[in-house]
């Protein structure tokens, strides 16, 4: 097993990038979720004692609360524990983005991936690719084409980091 940089490890046929762990934003996350969980739980103490009867405010806070809450989770618990697993079988990489060993992960036929590389993420300003990177949750700076389209992983590695990667999974993987 090899490391590359802080976040990289390499093993036989897997590759482990931790996600950013940004300080900031844990203690950004954790102020925040404790003060929009107090606020929910009080709109809702407000709703079981009658104070609030607004049908449109019940119809549409709880809703919207609980959407935010998990998102603002999600963010956390990726910041803190969250990383990508790139693993290597016989003509297939399966990337992973996992919390706790749970996440999505997709298939890519080796055959099929072509011009991996380092790179830049590039996003216009007020698109979702844009603003999930603040939050660590997008910018993968390691690509690859896949029929036709752009694939990324390796959120927010620097370029030595990337670069190096893409090396060890040339050379290891025959890719």
């Amino acid at each position: 097993m090899s490391k590359i940089g802080k976040r990289i490890t390499v093993s036989d046929s897997e590759i482990r990038v931790s996600s950013p762990r940004k300080l900031f934003m844990l203690i950004f996350m954790t102020i925040w979720l404790a003060g929009w969980t107090y606020a929910g739980a009080m709109i809702f103490w407000g709703v079981i004692a009658g104070q609030i009867k607004d049908i449109w405010f019940l119809a549409t806070w709880p809703c919207f609360w609980l959407l935010s809450e998990l998102l603002a989770l999600y963010v956390f618990l990726w910041v803190l524990v969250g990383y990508e697993l790139i693993t290597v079988t016989p003509g297939i990489i399966i990337i992973k983005r996992s919390i706790f060993g749970c996440g999505p992960s997709k298939e890519y036929p080796i055959p099929k991936i072509t011009n991996l590389r380092a790179s830049e993420f590039y996003a216009t300003f007020f698109s979702w690719s844009y603003n999930m990177a603040f939050w660590g949750l997008t910018g993968g700076t390691v690509a690859f084409d896949y029929e036709g389209e752009l694939k990324r992983f390796g959120i927010n590695l620097n370029e030595n980091d990337a670069k190096q990667l893409v090396k060890t999974m040339k050379i290891n993987f025959d890719l």
